[in-house]
């Protein structure tokens, strides 16, 4: 009697371990499913990645049109908007590390050509700060 209560029990430890195996590879499944998933959102992010050579600008009148506060795609600017060739339709998201913040493509610019882009500041002080930098950045698209 005694040992039959025994193999009832290890009988049903190894029917617990059996079904525990199934539910961690059930979970292993699903993170490698998810584990690809992040490698191709990796890869396109990659393949985004272009240098530039960064300036910066405000709304001064000196540095723009008749509209200072507007950008050419309509768009009234804020911290975050930068201009960009035309081969980056409006709305384009463009991530830039060096400020860690993604940006987006609402403005142009006459000297705005190829792989230059120019980033919207509030103030002058700030622009003539950085300057012109070659900077790395990821296109992430629209």
């Amino acid at each position: 009697m005694f040992s039959s209560l025994i193999l009832v029990l290890l009988l049903s430890i190894a029917i617990f371990i059996i079904h525990l195996f199934a539910k961690y590879n059930q979970e292993i499944d699903k993170l490698k499913i998810e584990t690809e998933t992040l490698k191709k959102k990796v890869e396109k992010i990659l393949q985004g990645k272009i240098e530039v050579l960064a300036t910066a600008y405000t709304s001064s009148r000196k540095e723009c049109d008749d509209t200072p506060f507007i950008t050419a795609s309509g768009k009234r600017v804020f911290w975050g908007v930068i201009a960009a060739d035309h081969k980056f339709p409006f709305g384009t998201k463009i991530y830039i590390p060096y400020f860690k913040k993604t940006f987006i493509v609402l403005d142009r610019g006459g000297a705005i050509k190829g792989n230059r882009i120019d980033i919207w500041m509030a103030n002058r002080k700030d622009a003539i700060k950085f300057g012109r930098k070659k900077l790395i950045v990821y296109v992430l698209g629209r």
